[in-house]
């Protein structure tokens, strides 16, 4: 899929942790996002569950800017795990771009739920998340629980 915003071009390519390249592509943007600009710890981020995911790259040109994942959470039910731009590329669309893709993706698969980081929640509220619950910490950072509403 190719989307367009801000004059960005986007490819956005779904693929399993069997796929080494783009797992350590992956886990290299996971890890200059959380691991060292936000200060989680490899052990929270590192949860051994990548196996039983669904792995996204956004792409620009021949450059990965961002990632996301995709975890069965129950029956019917996917959440939405991981999601990271780097941090110079951000407020350029591919954060919209790969949740669009991603929900696009899973429209008619079942529940979509998230935890997002507080600081982010208004992102996902205008993709059509609904805050659930109270706000909680997880791996230092303030985040909440939210269901998309198609």
């Amino acid at each position: 899929m190719v989307t367009e915003k801000t004059g960005m071009h986007y490819t956005i390519v779904s693929f399993s942790a069997d796929d080494s390249k783009r797992m350590d592509i992956a886990r290299h943007i996971r890890k200059a996002v959380f691991c060292e600009e936000q200060g989680v710890s490899a052990e929270d981020e590192w949860d051994g569950k990548d196996h039983i995911c669904e792995h996204f790259l956004i792409e620009s040109g021949n450059t990965a800017v961002g990632t996301a994942r995709v975890r069965p959470y129950g029956p019917s039910i996917y959440k939405v795990e991981r999601v990271a731009v780097l941090k110079h590329l951000r407020s350029q669309g591919a954060g919209k771009a790969i949740m669009d893709y991603i929900l696009n993706h899973l429209s008619n698969s079942g529940t979509i739920v998230l935890n997002a980081q507080t600081q982010v929640e208004e992102f996902y509220l205008r993709l059509g998340f609904a805050r659930e619950g109270s706000v909680f910490e997880e791996a230092g950072i303030t985040h909440v629980h939210m269901i998309w509403r198609q």
